[in-house]
């Protein structure tokens, strides 16, 4: 066990451990070591489509390239 949280209410600890059990390895080291910049890194939003994610041209021709090579 590296990691424990206490709660009052048991539909909140139930909440989040359904939550956290959807979440990757890397995510649950984070915090289970409370490395919570790396969390934020982490959990930030990756699809091409978000706002707060800006591509490279790079990064923007090898995903045209893998969508075209699936037709």
């Amino acid at each position: 066990l590296i990691f424990h949280q206490e709660f009052n209410d048991i539909e909140q600890a139930i909440y989040f451990e359904k939550k956290i059990k959807k979440w990757s390895a890397q995510k649950k080291r984070a915090l289970a070591y409370e490395d919570f910049d790396m969390l934020q890194i982490l959990s930030e939003c990756r699809n091409m489509t978000h706002s707060k994610y800006k591509p490279t041209a790079e990064e923007v021709s090898s995903t045209l390239n893998q969508i075209n090579n699936l037709n």
